[in-house]
């Protein structure tokens, strides 16, 4: 009887899902309808994080393809601005990103420049070198050489040794080269060759960093669209008062004066001309950032859960940072409609995800200190008190902000009162817009470098230094080849000929440099002109210790926390404390804190615990300051001093301060700071790489100006 009875039952719950699956839905009244209960997808998401990444999935390292195009993939953050040999691409609302690269026109071995980076100041650069075999009976090699005569050179592979006869017939490539030779490959480098047999038709030497193409963040001041015969032109200035003039591709979108953009460059060094390829606006990027935090919100899991917090803190930096270029420069044309669109974004954006109210950035000195006293609802006529603080930038207009009695206060990373701060202290106050009520006030300490050395010296400071795994220890002595970590390159230095040999260290102590040594994980700086290896360190980091490079942006020569600010090589700026069991060494000499200076270079061999300790402080001091290049921006500063900004061969932007002591000559001919104008070329000037002050700065033979940017 009970089986009789639950199988009656079966049934009836098979009829009844029969009849709803086959019964047209009726549409409920909305009156009654009962509201479901909000639900989120399940579903799988890539991680984000607070600093700006740069990850590609492909191509694959030293390809070798006969197919006339290849896939650039990969990840970065939704807000990045990404470009892929100069060609502007959008991430996704992942950060994912894809796009074809034809190579079909490409004669010889190619590399593949990606260049990412926010409007904060951050920059993730990979380069992929890739040989196309576009016709039969050739091979592609990837090595580092090992000699190079006029008649041949032998390079070492993954497979081996091989050797390739030269002939009239070879093409070279060495980027900033007019016509250069194998011979003129250092020893070490590594290069890509196509080969027809033993014979080389094409050689390419490979820098492992973008040469051609870089991006430039800052707000347009000027725009001249281009006709039939002149091309158009973009200037650009950033906060600090770097303005560069570039031209504009023909059918480039006209971008909005007084916003903040980031644009995409490209240098051709046959004409000397600097190119805007794209413009990425910096509200498409919040945008994006917005769009991301939209789906992360949609997905139930603990990756999109800690995705929301790293992407709410992207946003709110991001209008930090838009905002506060506005704000600088709200004298120029268009820049007040341009913050106040900005700021009614920001304001909706973060209203959504309870972020805030929108803020923005000033450094500089203060300039007045005024008190009055408030209530507890904050105006005047309390018992409170109320502090008016004026900060003068050193380039745009001085800002007021207010300070209550609860405003943090950080000096040498400890809290403070508002009270204490007097004139001419140098502070970074986070204010929002709405009232001009300080967040957080940062007092700088005495010894603080400026933005503009931090961020050129940052930029160098990872030049002819390389971290990977000691591969190869040569019996000979005469070379030691490591696999680059950052590209994935092996990398060839010279070891023979050194008086006195490179010092070589493992875990600290000094070793013989010997084959024993393979396989382990080092660190190594070498001469780049010579492939020339200076020293060499292995270490064997704890779970909580990490790495950091960089520049000394400010320090406290005394025990303190957040004593030592370091500006990466990325762009990020990071707080460490050195005490008395810190080991400071100087290009591989022990040195004492009194020894360290503001602009010296943080190499990666610095080992700091993840609490922000230092266990040792390896530096090096930066080199000369000589630059060879063409003008891209020219601007007025104080006192009658004038910032100029000069491009490399490298795309390096270097700015220099000229003033009635710099001495200023073309082809013998005594010149003013006056005469300095876009365009020109500069044979060399020298300057000082803390300061940027300029001593000596001798012109070029003039050129045709109209191929430059005008």
């Amino acid at each position: 009887m009970n089986r009789q009875r639950l199988a009656i039952a079966l049934i009836a719950v098979l009829l009844g899902l029969v009849a709803a699956c086959g019964v047209e839905e009726q549409p409920v009244p909305t009156a009654t309808a009962t509201p479901k209960a909000e639900t989120k997808s399940v579903r799988h998401i890539g991680p984000q994080s607070q600093s700006l990444m740069l990850r590609l999935s492909s191509p694959e390292t030293n390809l070798v393809t006969d197919l006339d195009r290849t896939s650039v993939t990969g990840i970065t953050a939704p807000d990045a601005t990404l470009s892929v040999n100069g060609r502007l691409v959008f991430p996704d609302t992942e950060g994912r990103f894809s796009v074809d690269v034809d190579l079909s026109g490409v004669m010889g071995p190619m590399v593949i420049e990606v260049v990412a980076t926010s409007i904060a100041g951050e920059t993730e650069t990979l380069v992929r070198p890739v040989i196309f075999l576009n016709k039969p009976d050739v091979s592609g090699f990837f090595g580092t050489v090992t000699s190079a005569l006029s008649s041949k050179f032998s390079l070492q592979t993954g497979s081996g040794p091989v050797t390739f006869s030269i002939g009239s017939d070879t093409a070279v490539a060495i980027h900033g080269w007019d016509s250069p030779s194998v011979s003129d490959i250092a020893l070490g480098a590594p290069v890509a060759v196509i080969a027809d047999g033993p014979h080389t038709e094409s050689v390419l030497a490979i820098v492992g960093r973008p040469v051609r193409t870089r991006h430039f963040t800052g707000i347009v001041s000027r725009f001249e669209p281009g006709g039939s015969i002149v091309p158009g032109s973009v200037s650009l200035r950033d906060d600090s008062g770097l303005q560069i003039t570039a031209v504009a591709t023909v059918g480039l979108e006209n971008p909005t004066i007084g916003e903040v953009v980031t644009a995409v460059l490209e240098q051709d060094l046959s004409s000397g001309s600097l190119t805007v390829t794209a413009i990425d606006r910096a509200l498409t990027g919040a945008q994006r950032l917005y769009d991301a935090l939209a789906l992360n919100q949609e997905i139930d899991s603990a990756d999109a859960s800690a995705n929301m917090t790293a992407l709410r803190w992207r946003l709110a930096e991001h209008g930090v940072r838009n905002l506060s270029m506005l704000v600088n420069s709200q004298q120029s044309e268009g820049s007040h409609y341009a913050m106040t669109k900005a700021n009614d974004v920001y304001t909706r954006y973060f209203s959504e995800h309870n972020i805030g109210a929108p803020s923005a950035d000033v450094t500089g000195l203060v300039k007045s200190i005024a008190t009055s006293m408030t209530n507890e609802r904050g105006t005047t006529g309390g018992t409170g008190s109320m502090r008016l603080i004026t900060v003068q930038p050193e380039s745009g207009q001085a800002v007021m902000v207010r300070l209550s009695d609860t405003t943090p206060v950080a000096l040498f990373g400890e809290r403070i009162k508002s009270g204490q701060l007097d004139l001419a202290s140098r502070i970074t106050v986070r204010y929002t817009l709405s009232g001009n009520d300080a967040n957080r006030v940062t007092v700088m300490a005495g010894n603080t470098l400026s933005a503009e050395s931090s961020t050129q010296l940052a930029a160098v400071a990872g030049r002819g230094e390389v971290q990977g795994i000691l591969m190869d220890v040569k019996d000979t002595g005469e070379f030691i080849t490591i696999l680059d970590q950052a590209t994935g390159q092996p990398v060839s230095l010279q070891t023979s000929g050194q008086t006195p040999r490179a010092p070589v260290y493992l875990n600290g102590a000094p070793v013989e440099l010997d084959p024993s040594l393979e396989g382990l994980s080092v660190f190594a700086r070498f001469d780049p002109a010579s492939q020339r290896l200076l020293e060499l360190e292995s270490l064997a980091l704890s779970p909580n210790e990490e790495t950091v490079a960089g520049v000394v942006h400010s320090f406290i020569p005394k025990t303190a926390q957040g004593n030592l600010t370091i500006r990466t090589t990325e762009g990020r700026f990071r707080s460490f404390t050195h005490n008395a069991g810190t080991a400071i060494r100087r290009d591989g000499r022990l040195v004492s804190i009194q020894d360290v200076r503001v602009g010296d270079l943080v190499r990666p061999n610095t080992r700091v615990r993840i609490t922000g300790e230092i266990e040792v402080l390896s530096l090096k001091a930066p080199e000369p300051g000589l630059v060879a290049g063409t003008i891209r921006g020219v601007t007025a500063g104080f006192g009658g001093e004038v910032r100029v900004t000069v491009s490399n061969i490298w795309l390096d932007f270097i700015s220099l301060r000229v003033n009635s002591e710099t001495a200023i000559t073309q082809e013998g001919r005594i010149l003013g700071a006056q005469d300095l104008a876009v365009g020109q070329e500069i044979a060399l000037a020298s300057f000082d790489p803390v300061t940027l002050k300029t001593g000596v700065l001798a012109l070029a033979r003039p050129k045709d100006l109209a191929r430059a940017s005008r």
